[in-house]
């Protein structure tokens, strides 16, 4: 259910070999008005007699009107991203987070393979840019410093401009936040393109410093990656999708859920979802362990089934995760089929202990819907930042299209999932019981400060009692 474009692209697959890339063609092609036009009536027509949540937040009339801007807006040929640029908008307006825009294989495969890139990862906190790790051979930058413009463009523009071209379930912002802490480097690719090299102002021990930084290709990007940060992992390892940690002398378990995807799990961590949950809480019985840690942190979601699966170990009576599913039919919402519909029954002996359950931006999807359901229940305590993903109303079941043009790449969600009442919904994820957000000095210590301060609050609640 997360969206699969966006984990084919932006997990970068560093080393494609393809035709074109070893021709060293770039893909810098002018599409005319009318080609670029065409592609944005497709695209218009696409949505329109497939999207189920298409005006969910955005009336029928604003977006037409939108969409009459950007046409409005075509008025001389565009290459494919700046075409892009110009169209990726509508992912803001839509607020639907599977409806996903993005370059065309062709762009993106010869980017990465032959284009040089920013060489640092960027923290954003409360609107600002830190650099928490370096990608050169120097500290021409030091590490903590915070970016004040990168060619003579402002952070606050260069953010402003990538998160209005960024997915979000309605009027979350932790989920494009959370998408730039991860991808900033990509995306920023996207918008301002690829050039060899970086004029920066940035800010350190309260003084303004500008540096000329090179551009660098992805291949050394991680050598310098992996030789300054041996200890950190930045691959998948088997059996660390789902991971369960029982700390015996404090009475308590940490149940880390990095996927909900039954094919990434087999795939990527050679584990199978049901069988390995079965054992954890065999594990947290036997233990008799009061105190569980549930981490959704990062998940960006996947088979709902699972989603079932994992609650019917932590709730102690019947419950439903979707009331009802919708798609377009003849212009119209219809009700239809789904999975996981009606009431669940739960496991003969659940978990009945104290729950905690760490959410960030990056909690989306399927993710969102468990904590829904949680929440729903008056079942656990939420710690961190509100989840990406709506616990009311969400679309999923993604068609992917491409423009008949420039080939840009689309994902489009082909059914409503009712998870709660749309009536209620106000555009918002779960919100934490407690709000926690990282601080620089913790990142760069590679502090939990979430997990850290959960810990905590069991701790001082133990000796309360």
């Amino acid at each position: 259910m997360s969206s699969q474009i966006v984990a084919i692209i932006l997990t970068f697959q560093f080393f494609i070999s393809t035709t074109f890339a070893q021709k060293n063609v770039a893909p810098n092609l002018f599409y005319s008005t009318n080609e670029l036009k065409t592609d944005l009536k497709y695209l218009k027509n696409k949505l329109e007699n497939k999207h189920p949540g298409l005006h969910l937040y955005t009336s029928k009339s604003n977006l037409d009107q939108v969409f009459d801007s950007l046409e409005n807006g075509i008025s001389k040929p565009m290459t494919e991203l700046e075409f892009y640029k110009h169209i990726a908008i509508i992912s803001s307006m839509i607020k639907d987070g599977h409806t996903i825009l993005l370059p065309s294989p062709t762009n993106i495969n010869f980017h990465f393979s032959m284009s040089h890139f920013l060489p640092y990862h960027f923290a954003i906190l409360n609107h600002q840019l830190f650099i928490d790790m370096v990608y050169t051979h120097d500290g021409s930058i030091p590490i903590g410093s915070e970016i004040i413009r990168i060619n003579h463009v402002e952070v606050s523009e260069i953010i402003q401009q990538l998160s209005t071209r960024l997915v979000r379930d309605g009027y979350n912002l932790t989920y494009p936040n959370w998408i730039l802490n991860n991808y900033f480097r990509q995306y920023y690719s996207f918008i301002y393109d690829h050039p060899s090299n970086y004029d920066i102002d940035y800010k350190t021990n309260g003084h303004v410093f500008t540096a000329s930084i090179k551009a660098l290709p992805i291949d050394s990007i991680l050598y310098y990656r992996q030789k300054h940060y041996p200890n950190k992992t930045f691959s998948n390892l088997p059996n660390d999708g789902l991971k369960l940690n029982i700390i015996n002398e404090n009475n308590y378990a940490i149940l880390t859920i990095k996927d909900f995807h039954n094919d990434a799990l087999k795939k990527d961590y050679k584990q199978n979802f049901k069988s390995v949950i079965a054992s954890f809480f065999e594990q947290i019985k036997n233990s008799q362990t009061e105190t569980l840690i549930l981490d959704l942190r990062n998940n960006q979601g996947g088979d709902i089934e699972n989603g079932v699966y994992l609650l019917s170990y932590l709730l102690d009576k019947p419950f439903s995760i979707v009331q009802k599913y919708y798609r377009v039919d003849k212009n119209k919402l219809k009700q239809c089929k789904g999975p996981s519909l009606g009431q669940h029954i739960p496991e003969s002996n659940p978990f009945k202990g104290k729950l905690y359950v760490l959410i960030n931006g990056g909690s989306f999807s399927n993710s969102g819907i468990v904590a829904s359901c949680l929440q729903s229940n008056h079942r656990a305590t939420f710690i961190g930042q509100e989840t990406g993903g709506n616990p009311n109303v969400i679309a999923g079941f993604t068609k992917d299209i491409t423009l008949p043009n420039t080939k840009i790449q689309v994902q489009i969600p082909t059914k409503q999932f009712v998870i709660t009442d749309k009536l209620n919904n106000d555009g918002h994820g779960v919100i934490p019981d407690h709000n926690v957000e990282p601080i620089l000095k913790d990142i760069l210590e590679n502090k939990d400060t979430v997990l850290d301060y959960t810990i905590e609050l069991i701790n001082k609640t133990k000796k309360d009692k």
